[in-house]
């Protein structure tokens, strides 16, 4: 094709005249041969070239050019394999294999465009991209013995690790199965749940009728070319513990002995233990990663950590240690709303809020009301992170056997 050696230029004179740098595989064969490339970026930046330039000389829908926008689709993959020490011919397959890579990115599309037929700006993936942080809800991995979501599976498209369309459909079937399993009937989420299970079900049907006769034809791939392609990014979404905040806790030992009463007061919420001597106040420190459970914040309209409400406190915010307590309260009440009854935050915030009005009765009965603003706890000191060295660089004599690996997996490709 276009792609392995450049068009004649006596026969179509008209390719030179619209690309500016061309080149093909046999010239950059000739490139990697006399070790004129430093890293596997340029490589890859002259793959990208020869893709470009594909692209702006033929028609879109013509078979160069469909080729060229297959190998983008697969170039990204393959140079991830080859850097990760795998093989990128098992990423890239046979040509045989981009129809089932086609209708595996249509079945995810179908799962990441599904909309709220009464809301149809709210998408209804969004909850099922990213499990649940373990630290926040441990309960969760404790019901659910298989847990699943979209990334997960976007990363099993992209490493081509389904075989058949059906087995892309168990693993979304998996991921909508446990939300019901976990979440209340009537929930929202159990409701989207059910609405993508029945999407899952009827355009996998669609998908393998499709496959079957596509392949039954014989013909290339040729329908939805230009389709976006989705599991890309939500392979690369990265997995919030919802601690963005938890570094600012660093000196909480500085007001353990401060005499001001909200410190006191926050301090003794922040300390609390149980019977057990369990310390149960670190999930309020900072809110729930909206992108983990973004239904969260559809639920609560006054969403507050600890760690919010301690700014507050060292900027002066609070008037009274009433204002302290109105958010607290605020805060353990946005937890009993959001989560069941019998789960465990909830039952952590119960026990929190009981201890909390407990406490500030006591401070208000001890004559500790305020009227101004409380006195700011000490500035944190920086702490020394430390920082993981960087392993060495590949010795050149491994960039090279990688670059040559890349070339031939792309090589045997075209």
């Amino acid at each position: 094709g276009s792609m392995v050696r450049l068009p004649n230029k006596r026969s179509d004179p008209g390719y030179y005249d619209t690309v500016v740098n061309p080149i093909d595989i046999m010239k950059i064969q000739q490139k990697l041969k006399t070790d004129e490339y430093d890293t596997m970026e340029d490589l890859k930046a002259d793959f990208e070239l020869m893709v470009s330039n594909t692209k702006l000389y033929y028609k879109r829908g013509s078979p160069e050019y469909r080729d060229a926008q297959e190998l983008e689709n697969l170039l990204g993959k393959a140079v991830g394999s080859v850097m990760a020490g795998e093989d990128p011919s098992q990423t890239l397959g046979d040509r045989e294999d981009s129809d089932l890579g086609e209708f595996l990115e249509e079945l995810f599309g179908a799962i990441m465009t599904a909309a709220d037929s009464t809301e149809p700006s709210r998408l209804l993936n969004i909850v099922f991209q990213l499990l649940p942080s373990r630290k926040r809800y441990p309960e969760y991995y404790e019901h659910i013995s298989d847990p699943m979501d979209l990334k997960t599976v976007a990363e099993k498209i992209q490493k081509g690790e389904y075989k058949e369309i059906p087995e892309l459909e168990k693993d979304l079937q998996l991921i909508f199965s446990n939300a019901r399993s976990f979440n209340e009937p009537g929930s929202q989420i159990y409701k989207d749940a059910g609405v993508l299970s029945k999407l899952a079900k009827s355009r996998t049907a669609d998908c393998v009728a499709s496959l079957v006769a596509r392949q039954a034809r014989g013909s290339r791939s040729s329908r939805r070319q230009s389709r976006q392609v989705y599991s890309q990014g939500i392979a690369a979404l990265q997995y919030e513990d919802s601690e963005s905040e938890s570094d600012e806790d660093s000196d909480l030992e500085d007001m353990d002995g401060s005499t001001d009463p909200m410190w006191k007061l926050y301090s003794a919420v922040r300390n609390f233990t149980t019977e057990r001597g369990v310390e149960i106040a670190e999930v309020f420190l900072s809110l729930p990663s909206k992108r983990e459970l973004p239904d969260y914040y559809q639920t609560i309209t006054q969403p507050i950590s600890l760690n919010q409400i301690r700014r507050k406190i060292r900027n002066g915010e609070y008037p009274t240690l009433q204002h302290l307590g109105e958010d607290l309260e605020i805060m353990f009440n946005n937890c009993k709303t959001y989560n069941r009854q019998d789960s465990k935050l909830w039952k952590d915030g119960n026990k929190l809020q009981k201890f909390f009005n407990t406490k500030l009765e006591e401070l208000l009965e001890g004559g500790d009301e305020i009227s101004a603003p409380a006195t700011p706890a000490p500035a944190p000191e920086k702490m020394d992170v430390e920082v993981k060295k960087s392993s060495p660089k590949d010795p050149k004599d491994q960039l090279k056997k990688k670059l040559k690996i890349l070339f031939n997996s792309i090589y045997h490709w075209a």
